[in-house]
């Protein structure tokens, strides 16, 4: 069988990019999408497999890794993808129930989702890649700043302690080239350079300043 490939934030760009790109080396992806219910969606690519997940349930979580495992028994590389939260103009206006959407689908879910493969991935000596697309806009407000901040030390946290069995990296964009940044993320991931491994890789369209590195302890 294939690899099997987990990728999340398929709704963005990059999402999209990363799994044609995944798709054309022929890997069998599984990309969850956004529902209240977990089920199947039909896609007509035979290996790409389309499962709708409510990040805010723990439940809908488990059962999204376990529709994966009855069908493909493994999961060797997963790429989780940060997706920013809608956008608020003015913090004065957010309610309760915004704050609470930001901490229970960006925050909550990428969090369980990954509790749930490392387990897996730990089984294959699989890869993990947690990712931080670029960003079009100005200034993240304070609840996109809230949910890229969870997500960037819950990953740089967690790709720093992984167990050696599983390897781990991060990779931040700082450019709109999705393009570019997806074919990189498919050539480290093949490549897997050591001096990569737990740490990040910063993505700026390929240049660099006199003297400086793509891969960094910490993107802050």
């Amino acid at each position: 069988m294939n690899e099997v490939v987990l990728v999340t934030g398929s709704e963005s760009l990059t999402g999209r990019k990363l799994i044609e790109k995944l798709l054309a080396r022929g890997s069998q992806v599984v990309a969850p999408v956004a529902g209240k219910e977990t089920d199947t969606k039909e896609t007509g690519t035979p290996n790409l497999t389309v499962l709708t997940w409510n990040r805010s349930s723990w439940f809908s979580t488990k059962a999204v890794i376990r529709e994966i495992i009855r069908r493909f028994d493994k999961i060797d590389a997963a790429w989780v993808l940060h997706q920013p939260t809608p956008s608020v103009q003015d913090f004065s206006e957010v309610g309760s129930s915004d704050i609470e959407t930001v901490l229970e689908q960006s925050v909550k879910g990428s969090a369980a989702l990954v509790r749930e493969i490392i387990p897996l991935l730990e089984a294959s000596g699989g890869f993990l890649g947690m990712v931080v697309p670029h960003r079009s806009g100005g200034a993240p407000g304070p609840l996109d700043a809230l949910a890229l901040g969870a997500f960037t030390g819950f990953s740089g946290s967690l790709i720093r302690e992984t167990d050696p069995s599983l390897w781990a990296c991060g990779f931040f964009c700082n450019s709109p080239d999705a393009e570019g940044f997806t074919a990189d993320l498919i050539r480290l991931r093949e490549e897997k350079p050591g001096k990569l491994r737990g740490r990040w890789y910063k993505y700026a369209d390929g240049r660099r300043p006199f003297g400086g590195s793509s891969i960094v302890d910490t993107i802050s």
